[in-house]
């Protein structure tokens, strides 16, 4: 029962007439309808008349939650990266609303109207939520990996980088759970205002356009997402490049010399969470980034290592 709500909850948020009132990205949907979930498990579950305890409260809330995500992927509602960044908070949530709907039924009354009160409640909060002002958060993420070549070496591999082989990025817990890997980048003249393509697998591709190029010390640039650059199919709308909810602005690529002749090369991307969910959205688009961003500098330390 409790994953046939959250189910049914979720089908709900993809009406039009919903969407704009309770989004996928909200405290209605990650905190408080995880929250239904785990208190309608309990509730639905547990024998009246018999005191229920904390193991099987919280069995109860994980059994449940864990159905409900099941079925959001089976039934192509959520792709694979979303449903795993959501599972810590989904769970937590679960958990807590699974202890809470114990405590109900064991100390408290509980009648016919226990249950729809606690599928309400995300609809009661979601248009509470949607009347407070958008607070876009800014954040900018840095890399750094040491690489035995001098920073002329390095620089020059950073403007074209072609046959990106898989396992020249190493591993990445991003591209594991489905997010595009890159296939190359293409510089296409020189200097400020010169555009770097690069081109992921699943046909995705952006630009990258040049503010600084300063060799052998920093390559510099805005980002630029074309329209259609980003295939419906390619990334799930929560995770997508400049979508509704992220939008990257700009980055590059600075080179420091060491003293034993290599360099420090660091990859900077400052993002915007457009989203409402504010230090969740911060940490996870700081956690993704810094994951692409290491797969990158290993690419780069590959290179200029083995091929300068």
């Amino acid at each position: 029962m409790g994953a046939a709500y959250g189910l049914a909850f979720r089908f709900g948020l993809a009406h039009p007439d919903i969407h704009p009132v309770i989004g996928t990205i909200s405290a209605a949907f990650l905190y408080v309808c995880p929250f239904s979930v785990g208190a309608i498990a309990v509730l639905w579950g547990a024998e009246r008349g018999t005191q229920i305890t904390i193991p099987r409260q919280t069995g109860l809330a994980v059994s449940a939650m864990a159905l409900f995500l099941l079925a959001m992927f089976v039934t192509f509602l959520e792709g694979l990266i979303c449903i795993v960044l959501v599972v810590p908070v989904f769970m937590a949530a679960s958990i807590v609303g699974g202890l809470v709907g114990g405590v109900v039924h064991n100390y408290g009354r509980v009648n016919r109207s226990t249950l729809p009160a606690l599928a309400l409640l995300p609809l009661l909060v979601g248009p509470l939520e949607s009347l407070l002002p958008p607070q876009h958060s800014e954040q900018t993420v840095t890399n750094t990996l040491h690489i035995a070549a001098p920073p002329e070496t390095v620089f020059d591999k950073l403007a074209n980088v072609r046959d990106i082989e898989p396992n020249e990025l190493g591993f990445t817990f991003v591209h594991m759970i489905g997010l595009p890997k890159p296939i190359e980048a293409q510089m296409a003249g020189s200097g400020p205002g010169s555009v770097r393509t690069s081109r992921w697998e699943k046909h995705v591709w952006f630009q990258e356009v040049i503010t600084e190029s300063d060799k052998p010390r920093a390559l510099l640039y805005r980002f630029v997402v074309p329209q259609g650059a980003i295939p419906r199919e390619a990334l799930d709308e929560h995770v997508e490049i400049n979508g509704d909810y992220f939008e990257l602005l700009d980055g590059g690529f600075t080179l420091q010399a060491t003293p034993d002749g290599g360099t420090d090369l660091s990859l900077t991307t400052r993002f915007v969470n457009k989203s409402r969910l504010k230090v969740y959205g911060n940490l996870w688009g700081s956690l993704v980034l810094k994951d692409f961003h290491r797969s990158i500098l290993v690419l780069m330390k590959s290179r200029a290592e083995h091929h300068g």
